[in-house]
């Protein structure tokens, strides 16, 4: 009995952490479309060709368990009790803005942007899908409550930190801008949902 209420409040938890994950990804959308078309274009492009190329051709696993026991150990000392902390950091997308960092102190440029955000997106949609995958096979929970809990959290500090890393890249790309479009999505929806289920006033009115 214990074990099912555990589920159930995680499920709850779960639930009310759909509005973050859509307000994270609203604001990064935006935050894209205030950059250069190229870059955006870029990163949705990196996104369909990693979804191609592992629905069709191959699924890296062995690049991606690479990148989980280096991101491990990178977070391991810090987070040492979370089992999960080597999900949150989506190694080889960090790895392709750091080359580009590289890339354009040497060069003075940022015509190469557009080219690392493409991998960039596309190592981050591999991180996220076989994190997906990992996680259905570690205890996904009565209701799936863990899996559903735990693939939200990697999503939401996944993306906050790509988003700190944009707003360092490229100056069209504003970190507060981000926050606030977040907060404003994920309450909007918090606020429409409060009151679709609590307004009983409203709906017993003729």
């Amino acid at each position: 009995m214990r074990d099912r209420l555990f589920s159930v409040l995680k499920l709850v938890l779960a639930v009310l952490l759909v509005p973050i994950v859509i307000g994270v990804t609203a604001a990064f959308l935006d935050g894209l479309r205030a950059t250069d078309g190229r870059i955006a274009a870029a990163f949705g492009w990196g996104a369909i060709a990693y979804l191609v190329l592992h629905i069709l051709f191959y699924a890296p696993a062995q690049v991606f368990d690479a990148g989980k026991k280096m991101s491990e150990q990178a977070v391991g000392f810090v987070f040492p009790l979370v089992k999960v902390a080597g999900f949150c950091i989506p190694i080889f997308t960090l790895l392709a803005f750091g080359l580009y960092a590289l890339v354009a102190a040497a060069r003075k440029s940022a015509d190469t942007l557009p080219f690392f955000v493409f991998w960039a997106s596309f190592t981050f949609t591999m991180h996220m899908v076989f994190s997906a995958n990992a996680l259905k096979t570690k205890k996904p929970g009565w209701l799936k409550e863990n899996y559903l809990l735990t693939i939200f959290i990697i999503y939401i500090v996944s993306m906050i930190i790509i988003a700190l890393v944009f707003s360092f890249l490229t100056p069209d790309f504003v970190l507060a801008h981000f926050f606030n479009r977040c907060g404003h999505v994920a309450g909007a929806i918090y606020s429409a949902s409060w009151s679709q289920l609590f307004d009983i006033e409203g709906r017993l009115r003729p």
